[in-house]
């Protein structure tokens, strides 16, 4: 005998319902006006949604930024290593999540696990921020939190660009990412400001529960709201599992590509996102958390441009290529950021740096929303097929967080930008080569 249904929404769904009744009229909505009520709360559940993620990326802006902090400057001499190590472990549990996203989104609902993952999101933040507040040594604090964020890391890898799509109804993946960039690059970009502004004069702690407690909106609009182009489809349970990723990862020819792509990227160029702490440690800016913050907000800034060479790209190349492009011009960045730091230094350094990197974070963001457009195109399910590649970017950035670091510490930040430049600059060579052949076949 089966028991009552429980609403895995739970206590949001007296605040959905509340929403849905306000200003209730006595009877009902004539035919004539259902399309006009239609598109208007269309329109208003995706601004809803923008308004929500601009909050909760200006926490993550300052949650990044913060952690970070912590690690670098918990040790004078390997400052950078350990920020690498707690990235790792970052990238280690949310690589072991991300195979388990669409089993668990065919039991629970996709929905109701994206509300579950930003709830955790909340809690683990704001305990980690308290028990730094209360006393706790930051660096062993974040050493203890990073596997359960890492948890909800994978998870939301996974669930946000399905989401982004679904709010905003746009068509493509790579067109709703255009339209959220100038949020997010905004929201970003203010965030690593204020992080930069006032990590050097409060105490550590409070950025950590600033990161979780602006994800709440984000929590309850995604409860509340019903995405304008409808629910995301419960994928197949037959994929679940890393075997299931790994399946559709080679059987799929366009995929492969657009893996072998997003490993290369995740190696050689997003370490300087995530490493640029210690990029401004090394580079000898001071006060370092306002040097850090001014690097972070020029990547941010340039977000906003990506919807402009997205759509330029697009005009005479199809996804994929398009992606190879920009990861090609990635490379370019990285080999000017080490020619301006071996010939410049102080202010100017700093300023060429901020303005170079505009030009990486717009190319940077591109190439991620060209390669997911690529992948949900590629034949496979959507919810598996973005699975399948942040599984293998969150595989292989380890890797490439520990080559930088190592570099870093035994050589130069210039030495290391310089591999990292060529690498990817060889790498997307191999698969402009190797697209060339799947699109001939």
């Amino acid at each position: 005998m089966k028991g009552p249904r429980v609403d895995p929404l739970g206590p949001f769904t007296c605040l959905r319902c509340w929403c849905q009744d306000l200003g209730g009229s006595a009877g009902e909505p004539r035919e004539s006006d259902l399309s006009t009520d239609q598109s208007r709360a269309g329109v208003s559940g995706g601004a809803l949604y923008l308004g929500a993620v601009a909050v909760s990326t200006v926490g993550s802006a300052v949650g990044a930024l913060e952690s970070t902090f912590i690690s670098t400057t918990s040790s004078s001499s390997a400052g950078g290593l350990r920020t690498a190590i707690m990235l790792v472990e970052l990238l280690v549990f949310s690589t072991l999540t991300v195979p388990l996203v669409p089993s668990l989104a065919s039991r629970v609902g996709t929905r109701q696990l994206y509300v579950l993952t930003m709830l955790g999101t909340v809690v683990f933040w704001c305990a980690g921020g308290g028990a730094i507040l209360a006393g706790l040594p930051a660096y062993l604090t974040m050493l203890i939190v990073t596997p359960l964020i890492g948890v909800t890391l994978g998870l939301t890898t996974v669930l946000s660009p399905l989401f982004a799509r679904q709010y905003l109804g746009s068509g493509t993946m790579a067109g709703a990412y255009a339209r959220l960039s100038v949020i997010t690059g905004l929201s970003w970009g203010a965030g690593a400001l204020l992080g930069g502004r006032y990590f050097d004069h409060v105490s550590s702690g409070y950025g950590i529960l600033t990161r979780g407690l602006l994800a709440l909106p984000l929590v309850v609009v995604i409860a509340v709201v019903q995405p304008i182009a409808g629910e995301v489809q419960r994928p197949s349970p037959r994929s679940s599992g890393v075997r299931g990723v790994l399946r559709d990862a080679f059987a799929v020819n366009d995929l492969r590509v657009v893996i072998t792509l997003s490993s290369a990227v995740a190696v050689f160029a997003l370490p300087y996102l995530s490493l640029i702490v210690p990029i401004a440690a090394a580079l000898r800016q001071t006060p370092l958390a306002s040097g850090a913050g001014l690097l972070m907000a020029g990547t941010s800034v340039g977000e906003i441009m990506s919807p402009l060479l997205v759509s330029r790209l697009q005009r005479r190349l199809s996804a994929l290529p398009a992606a190879v492009a920009a990861a090609a011009g990635c490379a370019g960045c990285l080999l000017v950021f080490a020619a301006v730091s071996a010939l410049t230094s102080d202010e100017a350094e700093l300023a060429l740096w901020v303005a170079i990197g505009i030009a990486f974070g717009a190319l940077r963001y591109a190439v991620k929303s060209l390669e997911l457009d690529a992948a949900v195109n590629s034949g496979v399910d959507s919810t598996e097929a973005v699975a399948v590649v942040s599984f293998a970017k969150s595989a292989v950035a380890p890797v490439g967080l520990l080559l930088w670091s190592v570099l870093m510490w035994g050589a130069s930040v210039e030495f290391a930008l310089l591999v990292a430049g060529v690498s990817l600059l060889v790498g997307c060579v191999y698969v402009w080569r190797m697209q060339g052949k799947v699109a001939g076949a």
